[in-house]
């Protein structure tokens, strides 16, 4: 997946409601606006469907010099969550993982991160009974 696919994908009509589970690996620092892959995966997800994620957040984007338009939303990891339960989101799980990214075992250089790791549940959309 190209930069831009992800949302340019799963904004189509077809896409709402459409996944049990959405799994994101190394990938959400990926967005120029990563409160709008928020809103997506929300919006993809069944209501009651699970977002796990592993990575971490150095934004691919956060040296570019360049149009305004080309600016990048860098969220802190506390910042991330807060977004995530405005979308909807109960965070069931969370910790910190210590991990390589296509690195080769027997290299005598491996970069390490450090992961947030979480699974988040889409709380069901509560329908209103009462009379209009």
């Amino acid at each position: 997946m190209c930069g831009g696919d992800f949302v340019e994908v799963y904004s189509e009509p077809s896409q709402l409601g459409a996944w049990d589970v959405v799994v994101t690996c190394f990938f959400i620092d990926t967005a120029h606006n990563i409160i709008e892959y928020i809103e997506i995966i929300s919006r993809i997800l069944k209501d009651g469907g699970v977002w796990i994620n592993l990575g971490p957040l150095l934004y691919h984007f956060a040296d570019m010099h360049g149009q305004e338009d080309d600016m990048s939303i860098e969220l802190s990891l506390e910042d991330v969550k807060r977004v995530a339960l405005h979308y909807g989101f109960v965070l069931e799980k969370e910790k910190t993982i210590e991990t390589t990214y296509t690195t080769n075992p027997r290299s005598m250089m491996q970069n390490r991160y450090f992961a947030a790791f979480w699974t988040m549940r889409k709380k069901p959309v509560e329908m209103n009974h009462s009379a209009s």
